[in-house]
C-alpha cells in the first residue's frame, strides 16, 4: 500500500493512549505519539507506517475527519500535594487535560463533584487539551449525578431540546387528523383480538400478537408493529434527533428514550383500547410452524389486552382468562418455531438480566436476576421470526437474490484464529470439547458443547470461554446472515419506537410495497446509517453497563464483611475476578489477598498459581469471598478471600 494512501474510519482508544484503527480481521496499532490528538470514536484518516516486533501493522492518524464527543464527564478530586485533580470516567480517554475557567469555580464547589469539561482547542498532541467546564452535574455517588453521568460520559443526550419537544407536541395536536386522513391507506384491523405482552414495569409498547385458526386448519397469526416512521417523516427535526441517538437507553432506574415520551410513550405505543397506526406482518402458518403465505402492509389496530409475562403465564398456565385460545395457538407454534430454529444452526446461551428493588430513594435493597417465562420465549420467537422474514421478502424473489437496498442485523462466523486459540485454550485448562479442530465452529458444535457441560461446575467457564470467540452483532447494509440465530437473512424491524435501524427498515419496507425501485445509490447511505447506528448501540450499552455497576457498588457498600459464593470470570496478574453465583455482582481479589504465598500468573491458561502451596486459581473455580471495601466513584467491589470451595491442587 502507498505511504500517502489514506484508510478512513472509526478509531478506538485506552487509558494509555493506544489506538485501535479496524483493518478487515484485526487491527492497525496506533502507538501515543502517532494519535495526532484522536480521541475514541473519532472518525479518523490513518496511513500504516509498518509492523511492529508482533508483526502487527502499525500506523499514524494524519487527520481528525470528524470529533465524536467534545465533552466529557470527569471525577473531581482534591489530592494534598497537586490540588484539584480532574479524572476521566471514561477508560478511553487518555490525556491529561487543561481547565481554562478553573478561577470561575472555587474548591468547595468543585470537590467531589462530577463535571462535563467541554474541548475547546486541542493542536499539539503532546500539550494536554484545553478544556473548559460546561457544567457541575452533581456530587459523586448521588444516584440522579451518577445516572446522568453514564450517558454524558458515551457523548449521549439525557433530554430533548425544547424545538424537538415542541414539534413533538405538535404532532400530537394534529395526529387525529393525520390518522383519519390515512385510514383508506391502510388496512382496518380495529376489530381483531390485538394484544400485547411486555415487561411490568414497560412504558412503550412496539408489538402486537393476534392469532386464530382458519378453516383449513392452519392458524393466521399477526405481528403488528408501531408505526413511528407514519409520523416521524426522513429529515424533520424529530427524525434527525432519533437517527443521531441511534437507540433508547435503558439505565437501571429510567429509560432515556430515542424519541421524546409524546410519541415512545403515548402517539405510537400500542396503548390498550386505543386506536394505533401499525406495520402489520400476516402469516398463515401450519401447526408445525411453517409460513404458507404472507402478507405485509400498513393497518390500524386496537389493542383489546395489555398483558405483562407473568400475567400471560399465569393465563397459559391455569388455562383461565381472555385471550387464552390466542395464547394457545402462538405457545404452540412458539415451541415448534424453537426447535426448528435450534435444529437449523441458532445458538443458546444462558443469558441473565439482573433486576434492582429500589427504595424511595433509588437505593437498592434487594437484587435479583429476572425470571426466564415462557410468555418470553413466545414473544421472542415471533419477532424473530418477522424480523427474518421481512428481511427475506426484501432480499429473495423466487428463491433468487434481488439487489434491493436494505439495513441488516448481521452477526459473522467466529474468525478460525479465535475459534483454534478457544479450543486450545479450553483443552489446556482439562475440558473435552467436541470440535472437529478445522476451525470453523458450527452452531452444532457449540450447542453440543453447552449441552455437555449444562448444570456442571465448568458450565460458566466453558459459556464464558464461548462467548469470547463470538463477533459482535451489528447493523450493515450487506446480507451477510446471522450466525448466532442461524439466519442466512435477517434484519431489525420490531422494535421502531427504541431502535432507529428499525425505522430505516420501516421506510424501506413500505417503498417496496408500494412497487419503488430504490436506486443502487442508496447502499452508501444505508451503509453509513447502519455503522452510526451500531456505534451508538455500543454507547448505550456502555452506558447501561455503568448505570448496572453503580447500583451494584451502592448494594455491596452497606454489605461489608458480607460473605458469598462465586466462581472466577477472570484472572490477571494483579488479581482474581469473581462473579457472585445470586446476583452475579463481580469484585476482585488483589494478589495480596489471596493468601501468604508468591503468586505466578500465567497469561496463556488464564491462571495464578501459588508457588509454595500449589495452590491454583483458574477460571471458573467456585470459591468463597467476603466484601472487603468497595469504591462508589470507581463501581468497583473489593473482595478477600475465604476459601476456595474445590481445593484443587496441582499434582
Amino acid at each position: 500500500m502507498s505511504k500517502k494512501e489514506k484508510l478512513t474510519g472509526i478509531i478506538r482508544t485506552n487509558s494509555k493512549g493506544m489506538g485501535f484503527f479496524p483493518r478487515g480481521d484485526k487491527f492497525i496499532i496506533i502507538e501515543k505519539d502517532f494519535l495526532n490528538t484522536a480521541l475514541d470514536f473519532d472518525e479518523v484518516a490513518v496511513e500504516v507506517i509498518g509492523k511492529n516486533k508482533w508483526k502487527e501493522e502499525v500506523g499514524k492518524v494524519v487527520e481528525i475527519i470528524k470529533r465524536a464527543n467534545t465533552e466529557f464527564v470527569f471525577d473531581v478530586e482534591k489530592d494534598k500535594k497537586d490540588g484539584l485533580k480532574f479524572i476521566p470516567v471514561s477508560s478511553r480517554f487518555y490525556p491529561k487535560v487543561r481547565v481554562l475557567n478553573l478561577d470561575d469555580f472555587s474548591e468547595k464547589e468543585l470537590e467531589g463533584t462530577k463535571v462535563i469539561l467541554k474541548l475547546k482547542k486541542w493542536k499539539k498532541h503532546n500539550l494536554g487539551p484545553m478544556m473548559k467546564i460546561e457544567k457541575i452535574i452533581g456530587k459523586i455517588g448521588d444516584n440522579e449525578t451518577e445516572m446522568l453521568a453514564a450517558v454524558y460520559a458515551v457523548g449521549m443526550k439525557t433530554t430533548f431540546s425544547a424545538e424537538v419537544e415542541a414539534a413533538a407536541k405538535k404532532l400530537k395536536e394534529k395526529s387525529g387528523e393525520m390518522i383519519e386522513n390515512d385510514l383508506p391507506n391502510r388496512r382496518d384491523l380495529r376489530d381483531w383480538n390485538i394484544f400485547t405482552i411486555d415487561p411490568a414495569d414497560a412504558k412503550d409498547f412496539d408489538d402486537a400478537l393476534s392469532a386464530r385458526k382458519l378453516e383449513n386448519g392452519n392458524y393466521q397469526i399477526g405481528v403488528h408493529i408501531a408505526d413511528p416512521s407514519f409520523f416521524v417523516k426522513p429529515n424533520d427535526i424529530i427524525d434527525k434527533e432519533a437517527k443521531k441517538r441511534g437507540t433508547s437507553i435503558y439505565l437501571v432506574d429510567r429509560t432515556i428514550p430515542m424519541l421524546p415520551e409524546v410519541l415512545s410513550n403515548d402517539l405510537c405505543s400500542i396503548n390498550e383500547a386505543e386506536d394505533k397506526m401499525a406495520f402489520s406482518s400476516i402469516f398463515e402458518m401450519t401447526e408445525e410452524g411453517e409460513v404458507i403465505s404472507e402478507w405485509y402492509g400498513k393497518t390500524v389496530i386496537n389493542s383489546k389486552k395489555r398483558y405483562n409475562y407473568l400475567e400471560a403465564q399465569e393465563t397459559l398456565d391455569k388455562q383461565d382468562g381472555p385471550m387464552l385460545e390466542s395464547l394457545n395457538i402462538l405457545s404452540k407454534i412458539a415451541k415448534k418455531l424453537h426447535d426448528k430454529r435450534f435444529k437449523n444452526g441458532s445458538i443458546e446461551f444462558n443469558s441473565f438480566e439482573p433486576k434492582f428493588k429500589l427504595d424511595e430513594n433509588k437505593f437498592p435493597i434487594e437484587i435479583y436476576i429476572k425470571p426466564r417465562t415462557w410468555t418470553m420465549e413466545i414473544i421472542e420467537e415471533f419477532m424473530l421470526l418477522d424480523n427474518e422474514m421481512v428481511s427475506k421478502f426484501v432480499s429473495l424473489k423466487n428463491g433468487k437474490k434481488t439487489k434491493n437496498p436494505f439495513i441488516y442485523r448481521i452477526h459473522e462466523k467466529p474468525k478460525e484464529e479465535k475459534v483454534k486459540e478457544t479450543i486450545n485454550y479450553l483443552e489446556k485448562i482439562g475440558y473435552e470439547v467436541d470440535f472437529n479442530g478445522d476451525g470453523k465452529l458450527s452452531a452444532y458444535e457449540i450447542n453440543k458443547t453447552m449441552e455437555k457441560f449444562k448444570d456442571t461446575p465448568e458450565e460458566s467457564i466453558v459459556s464464558l470461554t464461548m462467548l469470547r470467540t463470538m463477533e459482535k452483532a451489528r447493523y450493515s447494509a450487506e446480507p451477510k446472515g446471522h450466525f448466532g440465530l442461524g439466519f442466512a437473512y435477517y434484519t431489525h424491524f420490531t422494535s421502531p419506537i427504541r431502535r432507529y435501524p428499525d425505522f430505516i427498515a420501516h421506510r424501506l419496507m413500505k417503498r417496496y410495497l408500494d412497487g419503488e425501485e430504490i436506486p443502487a445509490s442508496e447502499l452508501k447511505k444505508i451503509a453509513e446509517d447502519a455503522k452510526h447506528a451500531s456505534e451508538m448501540e455500543v454507547r448505550a450499552v456502555e452506558a447501561e453497563r455503568a448505570s448496572i455497576a453503580f447500583k451494584y457498588a451502592q448494594y455491596y457498600s452497606k454489605r461489608i464483611g458480607e460473605e458469598f459464593n462465586g466462581y472466577i470470570t477472570g484472572i490477571k496478574k494483579f488479581g482474581v475476578f469473581v462473579e457472585n453465583s445470586k446476583t452475579r455482582a463481580q469484585g476482585l481479589i488483589a494478589v495480596e489477598d489471596l493468601g501468604d504465598d508468591m503468586w505466578q500468573y500465567n497469561p496463556e491458561n488464564e491462571t495464578l498459581e501459588g508457588k509454595n502451596t500449589k495452590i491454583v486459581f483458574a477460571l471458573g473455580k467456585n470459591i468463597k469471598t467476603k466484601v472487603k471495601k468497595v469504591d462508589l466513584r470507581m463501581k468497583v467491589i473489593d473482595l478477600e478471600l475465604v476459601e476456595l470451595l474445590e481445593k484443587e491442587k496441582e499434582e
